[in-house]
């Protein structure tokens, strides 16, 4: 789940993934996401391997979100989904971690400083996710989870 953004645009002071999607429910974005995906583990625990001769599996398959999200948005969007419970997914497969940052720059390419010290750094977009995936270690994790696909979509 790429999850860097701010949801200002949205009327949400945090990451946009907070906001609400306008029903009663008063569901988050996140919410929804957590909801379609506990859909999928329900939908998968009939298509996976019995236990036993001919009787259905009684555990739901593992499907875990990693959550990539800017440097700014990370803990709160930790702490959010905590304070939620993890919108019932299992803790183990909520995974977050950050995406790289970049120098910013000017239209000309010249760097621009935060302060005379230090070059100002913004995240490097969601065309980082891999690098991001790769750095952290989560690509090889994934390969020892038995993961084939990814689905990467944003909030």
């Amino acid at each position: 789940l790429l999850a860097g953004g701010q949801g200002t645009r949205l009327g949400v002071n945090g990451p946009k993934g907070k906001a609400g999607i306008g029903l009663k429910s008063s569901r988050s974005l996140f919410g929804l996401i957590a909801e379609r995906i506990r859909k999928l583990q329900e939908l998968a625990k009939f298509e996976a391997p019995s236990e036993g001769e001919g009787e259905p599996t009684t555990t739901y398959p593992s499907i875990p979100l990693y959550v990539m999200t800017s440097p700014m948005n990370y803990e709160e969007t930790k702490s959010f989904f905590k304070s939620n419970g993890y919108f019932g997914l299992g803790v183990n497969d909520v995974i977050f971690f950050t995406q790289g940052v970049l120098p910013c720059v000017d239209e000309d390419m010249k760097i621009l400083l935060e302060t005379q010290a230090r070059v100002a750094m913004a995240p490097d977009g969601n065309g980082g996710v891999f690098t991001a995936l790769h750095k952290n270690g989560y690509l090889e994790e994934m390969a020892k989870r038995g993961i084939e696909h990814l689905h990467v979509f944003s909030v």
